[in-house]
């Protein structure tokens, strides 16, 4: 009897890869672009023998961190010469650029910059709210001013993103994003949006995609170790529409 994809013959690397997909709607062409994943999964397996075999990296990813999403990505090179690709989800390790990995889609030092002081007031806010009365006029209208603050920082952090596509068109977050929602905690820092921007800004033609998840089970357990998984709906699929735009749609 066939065992489910998400399980493991030796707890370490998956019995098979399942075919997962990167995609989603693209207000310009008013269709859905995708990237598939089957010429990226070798690409994985020894991303993933090289997690193994680290001591370090073993220590992180199945300690506080709780594991982490990775993704790889086969391209051409305009010379006709393959590359690949690597990224990780968010910081690693508390960085948000590693030698070897591609970088998040905005620069680093402009983030430190723009949020450093407004953090500093974010908190020292909190601490004047925890010494007044709760539901008291003074408490709510520092409440007010802390979600205010917080929530023109945001914006602004938003603005910092910049995200380029296969048309050579560059957009921030909030112009690329396409959903009646507001825009989820973590949008842009997945591993797809990182290696999409990254292809698309240096003249690279992806190939395929493949993420999975390695370390320890996340807390909500929607997440296991060594399992393969598509880009997520609620922070990459309002963004890749525009992110795959002028990429011919290939099934990897």
């Amino acid at each position: 009897m066939k065992r489910k994809l998400t399980r493991q013959m030796d707890k370490t690397f998956p019995i098979q890869s399942p075919q997962t997909i990167s995609s989603g709607y693209c207000k310009r062409c008013k269709t859905v672009h995708s990237l598939g994943s089957a010429r990226a999964i070798a690409g994985c397996h020894r991303l993933m023998a090289e997690l193994d075999s680290d001591e370090a990296s073993k220590n992180y990813l199945f300690g506080p961190a709780r594991g982490k999403m990775f993704g790889v990505m086969e391209c051409m090179h305009s010379d006709g010469n393959p590359i690949t690709l690597r990224a990780f989800s968010g910081q690693y390790d508390g960085h948000w650029e590693v030698k070897g990995w591609v970088p998040p889609l905005f620069n680093v030092e402009d983030l430190f910059r723009l949020s450093g002081n407004v953090e500093k007031q974010i908190k020292s806010i909190g601490r004047e709210i925890e010494l007044l009365a709760p539901h008291s006029e003074p408490w709510l209208l520092l409440k007010k001013k802390r979600r205010r603050l917080s929530q023109n920082l945001m914006l602004e952090i938003h603005n910092l993103y910049q995200l380029k596509n296969f048309h050579g068109t560059t957009a921030t977050l909030s112009q690329a994003y396409n959903s009646n929602n507001g825009i989820s905690t973590g949008t842009g820092d997945c591993c797809a949006p990182k290696l999409l921007n990254y292809a698309a800004s240096h003249q690279l033609t992806p190939l395929a995609i493949a993420e999975f998840y390695w370390g320890r089970e996340n807390r909500s357990a929607s997440r296991q170790h060594g399992s393969f998984y598509s880009s997520c709906r609620k922070k990459c699929a309002p963004i890749l529409g525009f992110m795959l735009c002028g990429l011919q749609d290939c099934d990897g």
